[in-house]
C-alpha cells in the first residue's frame, strides 16, 4: 500500500485523463460487470495488507469481450474514474490499440510495448487498457509472421513482470476472442474473463434511463418498457444514438422550418419536450447491431406471434424445469465438477417456422449467452470446442440436410468434437433436424439428456387470433374499419343504424340526388368528418397517442358483440361450408413425404397467382362511385395510409341484426377454421399478406370487398 501513497511521476505523453462524469452510475445494465471489476480492482488496492498478510498476488489483468457497442471501452475509462474517487491517488489511464503499437521496423513494436509499461510503472496506480487486443496479440501459428509471435511473447513477458509491480492494471477489450493467443487467458495475466452481452429488456431500460437522466421531462416507466421491448438487438451505442436521434425529432417536430431559417429562429429549450412519437420516429431510422452483424437473434413479431407463441414458451418452459441455470444470467458455474448438459432436438421444416421464427426468437430468450451457429454454409470456420467460451450457447441447424454434404473426415471430426462437449461443459445445444436424426449421430445426441420436440401445425384459436387483426382491428386498415368507412360516408348523422332494404334504397338514392346538386358540399362534410376522426388520433401538435390497450379492447368488444348475434342461430352454410366435420377431421401432414412437399409448393403457388390477378383486376377496374363522387382522387390519396379511426358514437351502435357485421364475423371464422385447415405457417403468412392486399386495393367500398374476400377464400378452399 505504501507503493500506491508515494510520488508520482506524471508523464503527459501518452496518458488521458478521463473525465469525472465518466463513473459507474453512468452506466447502465452491466451492474454485476461493475461489481466484479469492484472485487477484483478496488478491494486489493484499499486493503493491499491483507494480500500481503496471506502473502498473495491481487488480479492484475482482466479481458472483456463481446460484440461491439456493448460498453467495454466504457467501462474500462469508468474504472479510473472510480479509482480516482476511492482515494487510492491519481488514476492514469494509457488506452493503446493495434495500430498504435505496431510498427514497421523490427523491433519497434517491441520497444513501444516495453516504453508503455515502464511508464505506467513509473505513475503508478496506472490502467493500460489495449483496445482490439486481438490484432495485436493474436494466435501463434504457421499462419501469421514471425513479428506478430515476437510482439505476443514481449506482452507476454511484460504481463508475467507485473507481479513485482502492483498498481498497474491491464484490461484488454476485444470481439473476436477465439482470435487471441491462449498464453493471454491464465491467472496472472488475464485473471479474469467478462463476457458483454447485447443488453437485455431491463439493461435496455436501465440505459435509455441513464441517458435521459438529466432531462427535465424524463419518459416515464410505461415508456420506458414499450421503447425497450421495441429495440431488440441495440446495443449501448444504438441505444445512445436513439436518444440523441430523438432529441433532433423533437427539434424538427416543434420548428419544422428549422432548416430553412437557419440561425433567424431562437430555440426555446423550455418549449423541447422529447415525447413518445419523437422516440418512434427516431427508432425508425436506426439500424440495430445486431442486423449489422448478421445475427439471426430478434424475437417474434405481432403478426406471427399468435401462431407460434405457445410453442416458444413450450419450448422456454421445458429449459426451466430441467437446465433453470442456462435462464440465469448470474449463475455462477463450477465447470467439471456438475451435470449442465442441455441438448434440445426440434423437428421440422420452414413451413412451420422453425428456422425463419422460432429460432431467431429462442436467441433472442437466451441473449445473455455467447451464440455459435453452425450449419453448411460456416461448417470450415467454426470450432466445436467453443474456445472455452462458458456458457455459451451451440446452434446446429437442419442437421439432417447438409449431414449427407459432409465428407467422412469431416463427419468423423464433427463427432469427435461433440463427443468432447461432455456433461460438465455448460452449453445448451440446439440441433433442428427436418425429418429424423441421420443414423451416425444416434449415439453422439442420444447418449445425453435431449428435449425432443415436433413443431406442431397453428390451433383453431392460434388461428383466429392470427386472423384477428384483419377483421377486428381498429389500427390499421381492416374489413372492420371500412365498414366504419362505409358508415362516415352517410351525409347525415346516423343515431341508430338499420339494414332495412327499401330504408337503404331510398336513402341511397336521396344521397345521389344530393350528390349531383351539391357535390363540393357533399365532399366537404366528409372531408370535414375525416378531420374530426383523424384528430382523435394526432393532435395540434403532431403528437401520436399510443392506443394498444384501447385497441385490443375494442377487438374483444366487437367480436363478442359478433358472438351474441349468432346466440342460438345455425351459420349460413355459404361461409362455414361443413365446418363442423373440418373441425373433426385431424390434420394429418407428413413432413418427409414428397408428395407432401409438391403440394406444399402448389399451394405456395397458387397465393402468387391470386396476388397477381388481385393486381391485374384492379388495374382493369374502373374507379366506384364511392370513390369518385364523395372525396377526389388527390384526397385519396392524401389519406391512404392513414388508419381511419370511426367515431365513437357511430361504432358503439351496431344493431343486433346487423348483416354486415355477421358477414365479417362469418368471413373470419370461415378464414380460421376452413380455409387454413392443415395450412403451415408460412401458408398461412401468405394467406394473411394475400388478404391484407385485397383489404387495401377495396378499402373504399365495403359491398365490393366483401366479395372479393369471399372469392379468395373460395379459391384457397377448393385448389
Amino acid at each position: 500500500m505504501s507503493l500506491l501513497n508515494q510520488n508520482k511521476v506524471q508523464n503527459k505523453i501518452g496518458t488521458r485523463t478521463v473525465k469525472e462524469s465518466t463513473d459507474f452510475s453512468k452506466i447502465g445494465g452491466l451492474s454485476n460487470h461493475l461489481k466484479t471489476l469492484r472485487d477484483i480492482f478496488i478491494v486489493p488496492l484499499l486493503h493491499g495488507n491483507v494480500f500481503e498478510y496471506f502473502n498473495i498476488r491481487a488480479p492484475r489483468g482482466v479481458l472483456f469481450y463481446g460484440p461491439p457497442g456493448t460498453g467495454k471501452t466504457l467501462v474500462a475509462g469508468a474504472l479510473a474514474t472510480e479509482l480516482n474517487r476511492e482515494g487510492v491517488g491519481k488514476v492514469n489511464f494509457f488506452q493503446r490499440k493495434g495500430a498504435d503499437v505496431l510498427d514497421k521496423w523490427v523491433g519497434e513494436s517491441e520497444k513501444k510495448l516495453r516504453e508503455l509499461f515502464e511508464k505506467a510503472s513509473k505513475c503508478r496506480p496506472s490502467i493500460i487498457f489495449f483496445d482490439e487486443i486481438d490484432g495485436l496479440a493474436p494466435t501463434r501459428s504457421q499462419k501469421n509472421d514471425h513479428i506478430h509471435s515476437s510482439i505476443v511473447a514481449t506482452l507476454l513477458a511484460l504481463m508475467d513482470g507485473l507481479d513485482n509491480k502492483p498498481g498497474v492494471i491491464v484490461i484488454g477489450a476485444t470481439n473476436r476472442i477465439e482470435t487471441i493467443d491462449p498464453a493471454l487467458r491464465r491467472p496472472g495475466r488475464f485473471d479474469r474473463e467478462l463476457y458483454f452481452p447485447l443488453p437485455t429488456l431491463e439493461a435496455r431500460k436501465e440505459i435509455i434511463q441513464v441517458h435521459t437522466l438529466s432531462w427535465k421531462c424524463k419518459p416515464n416507466i410505461q415508456f420506458l418498457t414499450h421503447i425497450a421491448e421495441a429495440t431488440s438487438g441495440f446495443n449501448g451505442s444504438d441505444l445512445a444514438a436513439l436518444c440523441s436521434e430523438a432529441v433532433l425529432c423533437c427539434m424538427k417536430r416543434v420548428y419544422p422550418n428549422i432548416e430553412n431559417l437557419g440561425n433567424k429562429v431562437k430555440i426555446e429549450l423550455d418549449s423541447l419536450k422529447v415525447e413518445e412519437c419523437d422516440f418512434m420516429d427516431a427508432r425508425q431510422s436506426l439500424l440495430p447491431c445486431s442486423i449489422k452483424m448478421g445475427s439471426k437473434m430478434r424475437c417474434l413479431n405481432s403478426v406471427i406471434r399468435p401462431l407460434l407463441q405457445r410453442q416458444l414458451d413450450n419450448i422456454i418452459g421445458r429449459v426451466k424445469f430441467l437446465w433453470p441455470h442456462f435462464l440465469d444470467e448470474h449463475y455462477k458455474y463450477v465447470i467439471g465438477e456438475y451435470r449442465y448438459a442441455g441438448r434440445i432436438l426440434l423437428y421440422g421444416t420452414n413451413n412451420e417456422g422453425l428456422s425463419t421464427h422460432l429460432i431467431p426468437a429462442l436467441l433472442h430468450h437466451f441473449e445473455h449467452l455467447p451464440v455459435h451457429i453452425l450449419d453448411l454454409q460456416s461448417f470450415g470456420d467454426k470450432d466445436l470446442a467453443l474456445q472455452n467460451n462458458f456458457p455459451s450457447l451451440l446452434v446446429l441447424s437442419r442437421v439432417d440436410e447438409w449431414w449427407s454434404f459432409l465428407e467422412e473426415s469431416d463427419q468423423i471430426s464433427f463427432i469427435a468434437s461433440m463427443e468432447d462437449l461432455h456433461a460438465g461443459l455448460p452449453i445448451l445445444t440446439i440441433a433442428t433436424f427436418k425429418s429424423k436424426i441421420p443414423p451416425k449421430l444416434h449415439e453422439v445426441f442420444h447418449n445425453s439428456s435431449n428435449i425432443g420436440l415436433k413443431i406442431e401445425h397453428p390451433n383453431f384459436v392460434e388461428k383466429e387470433k392470427f386472423f384477428t387483426p384483419l377483421f377486428f382491428d381498429s389500427n390499421i386498415v381492416s374489413l372492420s374499419t371500412v365498414l366504419d368507412r362505409h358508415y362516415m360516408m352517410e351525409p347525415k348523422p346516423i343515431k341508430r343504424l338499420s339494414f332495412d332494404m327499401n330504408s337503404r334504397l331510398s336513402r341511397k338514392s336521396s344521397r345521389n340526388k344530393t350528390r349531383q346538386i351539391q357535390p363540393n358540399v357533399v365532399a366537404g362534410d366528409f372531408l370535414l368528418k375525416i378531420y374530426n376522426t383523424l384528430s382523435n388520433c394526432l393532435n395540434f401538435k403532431g403528437k401520436r397517442k399510443r392506443e394498444f390497450s384501447d385497441n385490443e379492447a375494442m377487438v374483444s368488444k366487437r367480436i363478442k358483440l359478433c358472438e351474441n348475434m349468432f346466440a342460438g342461430i345455425k351459420p349460413n352454410a355459404q361461409y362455414f361450408r361443413s365446418s363442423l366435420e373440418h373441425e373433426i377431421k385431424k390434420e394429418q401432414i407428413e413432413h418427409c413425404s414428397s408428395s407432401t412437399i409438391n403440394q406444399n409448393r402448389k399451394n405456395k403457388e397458387q397465393f402468387t397467382i391470386l396476388l397477381n390477378e388481385l393486381l391485374y383486376h384492379r388495374s382493369k377496374e374502373p374507379l366506384q362511385p364511392s370513390e369518385i363522387s364523395v372525396v377526389p382522387v388527390s384526397s385519396l390519396e392524401s389519406i391512404a395510409c392513414v388508419p381511419i379511426k370511426a367515431e365513437p358514437n357511430i361504432r358503439e351502435e351496431y344493431e343486433p341484426n346487423d348483416e354486415n357485421m355477421k358477414k365479417v364475423y362469418s368471413l373470419w371464422k370461415r378464414a380460421s377454421r376452413v380455409t387454413s385447415m392443415n395450412m403451415t405457417v408460412s401458408e398461412l403468412e401468405l394467406l394473411y399478406d394475400v388478404l391484407l392486399a385485397c383489404i387495401n386495393m377495396y378499402k373504399y367500398s365495403f359491398s365490393i370487398l366483401i366479395l372479393k374476400v369471399e372469392d379468395i377464400l373460395y379459391k384457397v378452399e377448393n385448389r
